[in-house]
């Protein structure tokens, strides 16, 4: 890139001169080669095994979110009485806020 000689030589970024390996234009044609949509659900094998992206778009659709990660976790929640009594980590700690 030739430098305009009517522009003081500090306004010329001679790092930029190689435009072609530059993230931006490395990432646009990145993106340019890539297919199809990324969130679609490739099935391997058989086709009836729900995948990841079922998964999530199963609990999307119908609002309800599957909080089987946290099977057997101590319930850290405020609301000791939220999940029965069998569920509370102090039954001596009282639910309603008060000390």
């Amino acid at each position: 890139m030739a430098t305009d000689p009517n522009l003081a030589p500090e306004t010329h970024n001679s790092e930029q001169d190689d435009e072609q390996e530059q993230a931006q234009t490395v990432a646009d044609q990145a993106n340019a080669l890539r297919k199809g949509d990324p969130t679609s659900s490739i099935k391997v094998g058989g086709g009836d095994v729900q995948d990841l992206v079922d998964h999530m778009r199963d609990m999307e659709s119908s609002g309800r979110i599957d909080m089987g990660a946290y099977e057997g976790e101590e319930n850290m929640d405020d609301n000791e009485d939220k999940y029965g009594e069998d569920k509370k980590p102090d039954p001596d700690l009282p639910s309603d806020g008060t000390y």
